[in-house]
């Protein structure tokens, strides 16, 4: 499955967000908490959605989708299976709920993006912790055992890890103080439909939360929070092609970080729930940029601005990417197939901005499949982007949605 772009369109218009994957996916995840109805709205129909939802139905819980609205009920297995699982490295949310909610649970080997390892070392420390016996093997991961509440310390603000914990946290026996907390969006999300579900946390959106136990929780209807990386994507598309763009149904606080970036080097207006960018001309360069956990610059719009970085109009920008080791070097090699002008030395690139051409390059994981499209919208010519299953993992209607602007690009 390829995109084929013909670059050089300007767009003009506007481009609505839906619901955050990485939200979506924790929430679905925190489901297996409880056998109450939950009901989410705002759900795009992507396929990393709907592998969850797949998995979910699977352990036994009955799904039901009406539109953009996704019910789930019901009790499930402690066991995840292992041909499901294997679809999505989302499907490790549900670990910290089964143990909390059953007190076992066996996690085999999950699927995901070729961006990196992601170890889930913290995920299983504080469980360990949290008096769970955790048995590692080949196979995968064998929880044994209710938590119990304690003081734990996150060795990295990992988003996975914060959500599980606090899963975990939820019905343990006695309090939990998780410290070293990610505070993204999808987590401060999470902690909020959890409270709506009965849970006791303080601390919300913070580093620190306090979890006291509650013996059970109920269902509840929460909406999920526009996708920010979506935002930015769009966002990038028109600024790599030129034209005038308003993104709304967004939350412009939650990617400030990509925003005050973008305010430098083009006119952009921020509203509550919209940004509108418009260009006149490409600037020299996009500085020294530096991945880190939020409100830092997001690893997930990393690859987009390198895209940016690397047709802007001959000035020197360097990108350092802090947290995935493998996210870096392969689009930087792909956009060197369209003429860019990227050197790597080791986790940071050093770009040099120039016109760039279309190629054939293939996409390796979500973001960096999406980050060459907006490359190719700015280059001269004929671009094929392969492998675009990635790309559909978290875009829903991207080529549909770029025509609607004015891009030239198809999915065939």
């Amino acid at each position: 499955m390829d995109y084929i772009i013909f670059g050089k369109n300007k767009l003009f218009g506007e481009l609505p967000v839906y619901g955050a994957k990485n939200c979506e996916l924790a929430l679905l995840g925190a489901t297996v908490l409880t056998s109450d109805e939950i009901t989410l709205q705002n759900c795009p129909s992507i396929v990393d959605v709907e592998n969850m939802l797949i998995l979910l139905e699977s352990m036994g819980k009955k799904i039901t989708r009406m539109g953009d609205s996704v019910s789930v009920s019901g009790h499930v297995t402690t066991l995840v299976p292992r041909e499901k699982a294997k679809l999505l490295r989302g499907s490790g949310l549900v670990l910290g709920g089964l143990v909390s909610a059953y007190g076992e649970a066996f996690l085999p080997s999950t699927g995901g993006c070729a961006i990196g390892t992601r170890p889930i070392d913290i995920h299983l420390d504080g469980l360990r912790s949290m008096g769970v016996t955790v048995l590692e093997s080949l196979d995968g991961v064998r929880c044994e055992g209710k938590p119990f509440g304690c003081n734990y310390s996150l060795r990295f603000a990992s988003v996975g890890a914060t959500e599980n914990l606090l899963c975990a946290a939820v019905l343990a026996k006695g309090t939990t103080v998780l410290s070293n907390c990610a505070t993204e969006p999808e987590v401060v999300a999470l902690e909020e439909m959890l409270v709506q579900m009965g849970a006791k946390i303080d601390g919300i959106g913070t580093h620190s939360l306090t979890v006291q136990g509650v013996k059970s929780l109920h269902g509840t209807a929460f909406a999920v929070i526009p996708d920010r990386i979506v935002a930015c994507t769009y966002l990038a598309c028109v600024a790599a092609c030129g034209g005038k763009l308003s993104v709304t149904n967004c939350c412009p606080k939650h990617f400030d970080a990509f925003l005050t970036l973008l305010e430098s080097r083009f006119e952009v207006k921020r509203y509550e729930n919209a940004v509108t960018l418009q260009t006149n001309g490409k600037p020299t360069d996009y500085g020294n940029v530096i991945t880190s956990p939020y409100p830092g610059f997001p690893t997930d719009a990393q690859q987009i601005l390198l895209s940016l970085c690397a047709q802007s109009s001959g000035g020197i920008s360097v990108v350092t990417e802090n947290l995935f080791e493998n996210r870096l070097a392969h689009n930087a090699s792909q956009l060197c197939q369209m003429g860019a002008d990227v050197t790597v030395n080791g986790q940071s690139a050093k770009i040099v901005g120039k016109n760039l051409h279309g190629a054939r390059v293939f996409a390796k994981d979500l973001r960096g499949g999406a980050a060459l499209v907006v490359a190719a919208l700015g280059a001269e010519g004929l671009t094929e982007v392969s492998n675009a299953e990635h790309i559909l993992r978290g875009y829903d209607k991207f080529a549909e949605n770029l025509r609607a602007v004015g891009a030239d690009v198809r999915l065939r």
